[in-house]
């Protein structure tokens, strides 16, 4: 049986979830590596692992890490829109044959709001229920499919500061707000309202994402909310619970 210290735990992103992830397991005396989807990442994640990689600033694949550094166990706490990156972790941990975790945010149904298959759907059925403007809350990646479908005059998008840049390219500059961080209901709130939005649309990220605080906010301001749904993945090993997932972790090493 192998001791904590030489257990060496490879999380993959840098999300809020992975970060709780790697502080829990240091405390139970595991030796943890990060990976982040960003170098902004990677400064968020310093603190709470051992060693933090961003996929930004290395070309290292995924199994050149886990063979590096000799990973006994992966988990992957990414984004559940990351698709690919889930998929390339269960295929990496096969071959290299060691255990894979994925810790997926709880999720809820929200019964007012009208639950879509992607972004294209959702940007159809925006434009015909809403009279005013469109809040757009799904990320810079699929902001070019919603206004191929919902034109450039009645669209409104909040992304990344980061990701301005590229939203402009897209959309007139008095339509992209640039914000980042999880935002409280009346903050939401008040965006839907100044902006004069009747309908929202976002995807399902759960509350760590802000998700609960979209829903509520919306709500107030009488505007319709419209979710895309998570991709689904047919996960060898997963969890909804930081706590179930740590004991999972302190199975396999037993």
């Amino acid at each position: 049986m192998e001791s904590q210290k030489d257990i060496k735990i490879l999380i993959m992103g840098g999300t809020k979830d992975g970060i709780e992830i790697s502080k829990r397991l240091r405390k139970m005396g595991f030796y943890t590596i990060i990976t982040t989807k960003t170098d902004y990442g990677s400064k968020l994640a310093e603190k709470y692992s051992d060693i933090v990689i961003s996929r930004e600033s290395t070309d290292k694949t995924l199994k050149d890490i886990v063979k590096e550094y000799n990973i006994s166990i992966l988990i992957d706490a990414t984004h559940p829109f990351a698709v690919n990156a889930s998929k390339r972790a269960i295929d990496v941990s096969r071959e290299c044959k060691i255990p894979y975790i994925r810790y997926e945010r709880p999720h809820r149904r929200y019964k007012d709001a009208i639950y879509v298959r992607d972004f294209e759907e959702a940007s159809k059925v925006a434009l015909n229920m809403s009279k005013k403007n469109i809040l757009y809350l799904g990320g810079i990646k699929n902001l070019k499919t919603v206004v191929k479908v919902i034109g450039k005059e009645r669209l409104i998008a909040r992304v990344l500061p980061t990701s301005v840049p590229e939203a402009l390219k897209l959309l007139p500059s008095k339509n992209v707000i640039g914000m980042e961080g999880v935002f409280s209901k009346g903050l939401n709130k008040y965006i839907l309202l100044d902006y004069n939005c009747d309908v929202l649309i976002t995807k399902d990220s759960g509350d760590s994402g802000g998700l609960n605080e979209k829903v509520l906010g919306a709500k107030e301001a009488n505007a319709k909310v419209i979710i895309v749904e998570r991709p689904k993945l047919d996960y060898p090993l997963l969890f909804y619970s930081i706590e179930d997932l740590l004991e999972c972790v302190e199975n396999l090493i037993s």
